[in-house]
């Protein structure tokens, strides 16, 4: 049975809302940490990243579930990458050991 779409939407706009603080407070405390190092390699950030969403996927017990999740972390990733790249998100250099900047 699925709910009512007066539920789902409320529901999804909760979901949106948390998603929202929780995004600017992982974000500002990542900016925050980046000022301890000369130049934060983005290599290690994803590295975090990744490390923290594995510890969030392996949280939930049950393996069904748990691949649900991981499925729709995977389907929402192109979307709030296209939406970052529309709103000029930032800017980072690329370093390449042994090769001259780029």
């Amino acid at each position: 049975m699925n709910p009512a779409p007066e539920a789902r939407k409320a529901w999804k706009a909760e979901e949106a809302r948390q998603a929202q603080i929780l995004a600017t407070a992982i974000d500002a405390a990542i900016q925050e940490t980046a000022k301890q190092f000369d130049a934060p390699i983005m290599n290690a950030l994803c590295g975090a990243l990744i490390t923290v969403q594995a510890a969030v996927l392996s949280s939930v017990a049950d393996p069904h579930t748990r691949k649900e999740l991981r499925k729709a972390m995977e389907r929402a990733l192109p979307r709030a990458l296209a939406e970052a790249i529309a709103k000029g998100n930032g800017h980072c250099q690329t370093i390449v050991i042994g090769a001259p900047r780029q």
